[in-house]
């Protein structure tokens, strides 16, 4: 990081670089669904709401909104599907309870995984529970979305597996800077010697 970037500045655009990922890969997600006629869609929309909170705890919801609401502008969803989607997404910040155990553990072993699978199945029971207002049965709903999300979760599961073995990929970004910061210090201070 630039030595004269400020930390909002940093989060700004890193946020603001996984946001626009989300949403080109959302609506070329949709409209490949509709160029080749598949049944499924794949959707990157769990892994980098993942990794923006990995990186970034509850700034992750600006990412989220933005991922539900490009879905639904791109299939041309009615109104209520934007509820469900906005809101029921928003029920991936419960993960953010994970944190309280550490960052770093959940970047380790079967935890990575344990965390990615909550996040699955928090958006698709969010959006089960929303959907209910809106007149669906609960556990068919909730049923649905989890079958027409499955593919969707393993992915989010090897992405994420994949980018926590890049250097600060998948880390807490203020953990990160310092101990980049801390290592440039010790380079610097082996090189006066």
């Amino acid at each position: 990081m630039n030595k004269h970037l400020s930390l909002n500045t940093y989060r700004f655009f890193d946020i603001f670089f996984f946001t626009i990922l989300m949403v080109v890969f959302e609506v070329i997600a949709v409209r490949a669904v509709g160029w080749f006629q598949e049944i499924y869609s794949v959707s990157l929309f769990l892994a980098i709401s993942l990794l923006v909170m990995m990186r970034w705890g509850a700034w992750s919801v600006f990412t989220i909104v933005a991922g539900a609401l490009t879905y639904c502008w791109a299939i041309g969803a009615a109104f209520e599907n934007y509820i469900i989607y906005v809101f029921g997404n928003l029920f991936i910040l419960f993960n953010l309870l994970w944190f309280l155990m550490g960052k770093e553990r959940i970047r380790k072993g079967y935890w990575t995984v344990l965390f990615v699978l909550a996040a699955y199945f928090l958006v698709e029971l969010g959006r089960a529970i929303i959907a209910v207002f809106y007149g669906s049965a609960f556990l068919d709903t909730l049923i649905s979305f989890l079958g027409t999300d499955l593919l969707n979760a393993l992915l989010a599961v090897l992405i994420i597996i994949i980018t926590r073995r890049q250097n600060g990929l998948f880390e807490d970004q203020i953990s990160y800077l310092k101990r980049i910061n801390e290592e440039e210090r010790t380079r610097d201070a082996d090189t006066e010697v």
